[in-house]
């Protein structure tokens, strides 16, 4: 899978998980075999002058779910490095800058809904990739066949979305991972899945379902894990002070401190 591809699905009634990777408009094919470079200009760094001045309204949703909605993941920042943190757990360092995931959802004729009642419902989920999208590496594997396996991936991996503004000004929803860190060092990039965990009865009541539903997903550009040595902490971007100043949920983590 590409970086940053993005999978959206429609549904109504009864879903089941996307049968494929889409790939975002803004997706240029290098000349480095099968590599894939994207921009890295997202719509929440753009100068507002890029873009059209009739911006589509985004509405609150109350409808049942037979009506038909669409849901896209875009991830709108991207992680570039962190140091390992091998057995030390509790000294662990983030990935920075956290992974933000801008969850859109669109109606049956293509407007951008906020979908109120499915919100508590809507969760997204990081797993770990080798750095080409071909393996997942959540689980670190074992010398010899009786010793305990180990998660790669640790921290928090699941987030719920936010209702935040990007640097234009414009609401949206939001996931956000700002406590997410990798064991070993390597080259990897991160899965984003996102599910619904609850199911619709024939009235109409949601409720917390016994599986959770894949309604689409995307992949982070690959990035870096460094010894503690080697890592430097990159500035914050403008992204993450402008969620913070809105009241964010992101940790305020000191990345040099042992």
């Amino acid at each position: 899978a590409s970086p940053n591809s993005v999978a959206s699905s429609e549904h109504s009634g009864t879903q089941s998980p996307p049968s494929a990777w889409g790939l975002p408009p803004q997706a240029e094919t290098s000349g480095h075999g099968q590599n894939t470079t994207w921009s890295n200009v997202s719509t929440t760094d753009r100068p507002a002058s890029q873009f059209p001045l009739s911006q589509p309204r985004v509405h609150s949703s109350f409808l049942n779910d037979n009506q038909t909605r669409s849901y896209q993941l875009d991830v709108v920042q991207h992680p570039q490095r962190t140091a390992e943190f091998g057995s030390a757990s509790l000294s662990r360092l983030p990935l920075a800058p956290p992974v933000v995931v801008q969850l859109i959802v669109r109606d049956r004729f293509g407007n951008s809904i906020i979908p109120e009642m499915e919100l508590p419902f809507l969760v997204a989920h990081l797993s770990l990739f080798s750095d080409d999208g071909s393996r997942p590496l959540d689980m670190e594997s074992s010398p010899s066949g009786n010793a305990p396996r180990r998660r790669l991936l640790y921290g928090n991996l699941v987030s719920s979305p936010q209702k935040l503004r990007d640097l234009q000004g414009r609401l949206g929803l939001y996931f956000l991972f700002p406590d997410v860190s990798i064991r070993w060092r390597g080259r990897f990039q991160l899965g984003i899945s996102l599910l619904r965990i609850s199911q619709i009865d024939a009235s109409g009541v949601m409720s917390i379902a016994s599986q959770g539903t894949v309604l689409a997903q995307a992949r982070t550009r690959p990035f870096d894990v460094l010894t503690h040595e080697n890592y430097v902490a990159p500035p914050t971007t403008r992204l993450t002070q402008s969620f913070l100043r809105q009241g964010a949920r992101i940790h305020a983590f000191t990345p040099n401190s042992p």
